[in-house]
């Protein structure tokens, strides 16, 4: 079973592997049956085909990248809180405007590694047009 150590450093690598565009790299962090609600409240993603048409979506259509913040463990032997900013393509916008979304992220660290459930927090309100 993961250490606490370990599982923040497996989030951080999904961070990454986030910014650098690759999908099955992302996806390859993720057990066969795993969730992932992102917002949550929105329908759940799950099942190996379902997270790689939405990490396409994520990586390639939104142009996600992604500033994780200080990961936080649980005492449960399983769970990671990370706050993160995270910079996406504004789909209402034809000029490519961006976007800045401020992320409550969780994740479910399975004893094989692997990403179980991953659950992002944000709502319309922490939702802002990018600085810069």
């Amino acid at each position: 079973m993961p250490d606490d150590a370990q599982r923040k450093a497996v989030v951080l690598d999904y961070f990454e592997r986030v910014n650098a565009g690759d999908v099955d790299a992302v996806v390859k962090m993720f057990s066969p049956t795993a969730k992932v609600a992102d917002p949550v409240g929105s329908p759940t993603v799950s099942g190996q085909e379902e997270l790689h048409a939405y990490f396409r979506r994520v990586i390639n259509e939104f142009g996600t990248k992604d500033v994780p913040g200080k990961p936080s463990g649980a005492q449960d032997g399983a769970s990671v809180a990370i706050p993160l900013k995270a910079t996406i393509n504004n789909p209402l916008d034809p000029a490519g405007g961006r976007l800045d979304v401020d992320v409550i992220c969780t994740f479910r660290i399975g004893e094989d590694g692997l990403i179980e459930e991953m659950n992002a927090y944000w709502g319309m309100s922490d939702v802002a047009p990018a600085a810069g």
